[in-house]
């Protein structure tokens, strides 16, 4: 598959509806589940680093003005795919989304930033409190100094 079909397949989860069982999900679990067993999500989560490029300028260009359950997607295939550019890509969008959360999407982005910084992370459910989301928007905001991550620490 070359990259013009990975962006048709972006381009078909940007409608929810597209997106097997997601618009009857009732919890971030429950559709976390439905990209599981959505045949798209599969295909990109498989095309690995090639969706990577085409779903960051995606989440630049449209950013919270997509559907609340296409940014999740976004964000599961991200976090499925390579975790640490998931949390770069999805940084910026949370701290947004933080401001005025939805139903999904800072629950899936939360669930990522917190595994890359190595905070305690919720399976299988991915419910995050306000609490666990302002403490993840500050982690982000303001790293630890002295860990695995500074190069002259």
């Amino acid at each position: 598959m070359g990259e013009n079909d990975y962006s048709k397949e972006i381009e078909v989860i940007k409608n929810p509806e597209n997106i097997r069982e997601a618009v009857y999900a009732s919890s971030p679990y429950v559709l976390k589940k439905a990209f599981e067993n959505d045949l798209t999500v599969n295909r990109l989560i498989r095309a690995g680093q090639k969706v990577v490029p085409l779903i960051a300028k995606e989440l630049e260009a449209n950013g919270l003005k997509l559907p609340e359950i296409t940014l999740a997607c976004f964000a599961y295939i991200l976090q499925e795919v390579d975790l640490k550019c998931a949390s770069e890509i999805l940084k910026p969008l949370f701290a947004q989304a933080t401001e005025k959360p939805g139903p999904f999407f800072v629950h899936f982005a939360t669930h990522s930033l917190r595994q890359a910084v190595k905070l305690p992370v919720k399976f299988p459910d991915m419910a995050y409190t306000k609490a666990e989301l302002s403490e993840t928007l500050e982690q982000i905001k303001h790293p630890v100094q002295g860990g695995k991550e500074g190069k002259n620490a």
